[in-house]
């Protein structure tokens, strides 16, 4: 059920609606979840014990299916940015081992921007720029095999960053994440099993909105969630964004020339401008 539909503004380049092609042959895929709870393996963080909560459900939800199966999990433990960074942009890295080595993926951990760059804080250090932090312009994600990727992080799809955040993408089709802070509880995990539940239902873009927006998630800022696809044409990208479920895959998009991003119109979170006011940064 869309609940949040009358609220929805899709911001793309160019945009042109087409027919959509059809789906991709699926067979039985693999879903792997990264989550941190605390900072104590030589990397800084906050505690935030109900994180790996949170991706558990959706880890768990998405398997509760015919078409996923669990392929593996970390919590705390070895996590670095090496797992997530690409072996042709950073020496040692090994995300076909790991994160691009799944069809689905969620992460789970502190986040910021650092000049329009997504950050993620690790468990212990690792490689790269900053061996302590994992960062999108170090990553280049589906060029093993990864699909979709949820993002459960903080500025991890803040606006200043959507012109960018293709460059990311080697093959994903879609990246779920949040503007400015998103927000951790027990009582949050529902929302993430739901969006994993309803992703077979409808677009995961809808199910990502539905769920995860929160008008009032704290002192009377909301929490901001956003969709973000790439494409080969305006066409393609939307109708990937439109469309795709976790039951419903297209095949690779053929380039990332082009995005789109699909968000809660006039929403305001924590530590971050009105989304949209900053898209074309």
């Amino acid at each position: 059920m869309r609940k949040m539909i009358g609220k929805l503004f899709l911001f793309t380049v160019g945009l042109t609606i087409a027919a959509p092609a059809a789906p991709a042959a699926a067979n039985h895929l693999e879903a792997k979840m990264y989550a941190i709870t605390k900072w104590d393996g030589g990397c800084s963080g906050s505690q935030r014990d109900s994180w790996d909560d949170m991706a558990y459900g959706w880890y768990d939800e998405i398997a509760d299916s015919s078409w996923y199966n669990h392929a593996g999990k970390a919590v705390n433990g070895n996590i670095k940015n090496l797992w997530f960074s690409d072996t042709s942009l950073v020496s040692g890295a090994t995300d076909p081992a790991h994160i691009d080595g799944a069809d689905a993926a969620i992460i789970a951990w502190h986040g910021g921007d650092s000049s329009g760059v997504w950050q993620g804080s690790m468990h212990v250090p690792g490689g790269g720029s900053n061996s302590c932090k994992s960062r999108s312009d170090e990553m280049l994600l589906g060029n093993t095999d990864l699909e979709f990727a949820v993002l459960s992080s903080c500025h991890s799809m803040d606006d200043n960053m959507w012109s960018n955040w293709r460059k990311s993408f080697g093959g994903m089709h879609q990246a779920d994440g949040f503007h400015g802070l998103m927000w951790i509880s027990s009582g949050r995990v529902d929302d993430y099993e739901d969006f994993a539940d309803d992703g077979f239902d409808e677009a995961m873009s809808y199910a990502w909105m539905d769920n995860l927006y929160d008008s009032d998630a704290s002192d009377g800022y909301a929490q901001c969630p956003v969709a973000y696809s790439v494409g080969s044409s305006s066409s393609d990208v939307i109708n990937r964004l439109t469309t795709e479920r976790y039951d419903y895959i297209y095949s690779d998009p053929s380039s990332n020339n082009h995005w789109a991003a699909m968000y809660i119109k006039n929403c305001l979170p924590k530590g971050e401008t009105t989304i949209g006011s900053d898209k074309s940064s």
